[in-house]
């Protein structure tokens, strides 16, 4: 069920509404004279925005809290909720019970409006079955790897084709690296569900942080990106797999092998060998994409850029212009143990300098329109892989800030450009 959008979600608006107006109307009864409760409410009422506005910019401008800035929409949203909590608590005073009842539902409905009004502005959670946590849980067995898979312009395509891809989580060890990761998911499209599936391209893809790997799917929509694609083009589309490259959601080990654990290794050599020895995955290097969003979207550009080896082509969405675990000195000195050469050289403009020339490798960088720090950062960064010598795109996403509606935009304008560079175009 959406909370996007639908019945759900505007029952929701329109029931809060209507018992805080309930709440506003005067109370026969009680000791405050009926002419003086009004003004006491909707006095309450101001008192409750102006709070929320104080709040909310404490929050995200003072304290930068979210290392972001909020958008307008959940700043108006913060007002308006506080001043509904605000009348709810003019109600709860010397009242009778069917009213202090009714303040107290009023109040559990404006959090939850609150909470989807923030949701649909960030893009996180498509339903209700996402917010919960149980979308793309169920454990899928890898399809293994047969000699000689076919090439993708050979393949013919079955008549019990599927007619959609399927997604779950997979384990995916760390063996190289010292690492404990999480369970990652993956996507499978319907051609690699088949007796005799071709040699299929591979995107890996990562979440930010704090984040899951199925994030990608249920907040990033890639899943039904990729059944769109195959849909055109009989059943082919990438591997999708989204390792977990944190360890745990408070973790940022930053993509970098350091004192929160192998990060880089495992991503670079323990998932690669394992979608080679699991998946009927392409061994063309421009068949690979690594793709992220937000701190995903950092290590994209690092990793594909240490690595043009492995990596065809990158997608950076909205990341950052350096790992960052909060301040530059806090950076060092917890995640490089103070050597501040060692940080430099894991930024992303450095490993751009360090790797030029990139003879063979595309690059895709977004941002939200509305998201002016990682804007700036976009800016900086692709100028840098322009001058390494990449084959460079860099947008904004129009209406977006930092947030899932951004990577949602990034990842469906790329993965439909490189069809044809992956060679699945039909």
């Amino acid at each position: 069920m959406s909370i996007v959008d639908g019945p759900l979600f505007i029952l929701s608006y329109v029931a809060t509404g209507l018992l805080l107006l309930a709440l506003l109307a005067p109370r026969p009864g009680v000791r405050w004279p009926v002419r003086r409760f009004l003004p006491v409410a909707v006095g309450s009422a101001l008192v409750g925005a102006a709070a929320g506005t104080l709040l909310t910019w404490l929050l995200s401008d003072v304290w930068d809290v979210f290392g972001v800035s909020l958008t307008w929409v959940v700043r108006i949203a913060d007002a308006v909720a506080f001043a509904g909590f605000a009348i709810v608590l003019a109600n709860l005073i010397s009242t009778r019970l069917w009213r202090a009842i009714t303040a107290l539902v009023a109040a559990a409905l404006t959090a939850w409006c609150l909470f989807l009004t923030i949701n649909v502005d960030f893009g996180q959670y498509p339903t209700v079955g996402d917010a919960l946590g149980t979308t793309y849980q169920d454990p899928i067995t890898p399809p293994g790897v047969s000699e000689g898979l076919t090439a993708l312009d050979e393949w013919t395509p079955p008549a019990d084709l599927p007619a959609q891809g399927i997604a779950g989580l997979v384990e995916i060890p760390a063996v190289a690296a010292q690492f404990e990761p999480r369970e990652a998911a993956i996507y499978l499209p319907p051609a690699a569900l088949t007796d005799d599936p071709p040699a299929l391209p591979v995107v890996i893809a990562l979440s930010g942080q704090p984040g899951t790997p199925t994030d990608v799917f249920s907040a990033g929509g890639v899943a039904e990106m990729m059944d769109g694609i195959a849909a055109r083009n009989d059943g082919l589309a990438p591997i999708v797999v989204v390792p977990d490259q944190l360890g745990d959601p408070s973790n940022n080990p930053m993509c970098v092998d350091g004192p929160f654990g192998d990060s880089a290794t495992y991503l670079t050599v323990d998932v690669v060998d394992w979608i080679r020895d699991n998946l009927p995955a392409s061994a063309d290097r421009d068949a690979w994409t690594i793709a992220g969003f937000s701190q995903g979207g950092t290590c994209a550009i690092q990793l594909g850029a240490g690595h043009p080896d492995l990596f065809g082509s990158i997608v950076d969405v909205s990341g950052e212009i350096a790992p960052s675990l909060g301040s530059m000195q806090t950076t060092i000195e917890r995640g490089f143990g103070g050597d501040i050469d060692a940080y430099e050289a894991a930024t992303p403009i450095e490993l751009l300098r360090a790797g030029a020339p990139f003879t063979d490798t595309v690059a895709y960088f977004f941002a939200g329109e509305h998201d002016a720090k990682y804007s700036a950062f976009m800016r900086a960064v692709s100028a840098q892989a322009d001058d390494a010598g990449m084959t460079v795109t860099a947008e904004t996403s129009p209406g977006t800030a930092h947030d899932w509606n951004t990577a949602r935009y990034g990842f469906r304008t790329a993965f439909d450009a490189l069809c044809e560079r992956w060679g699945i175009t039909r």
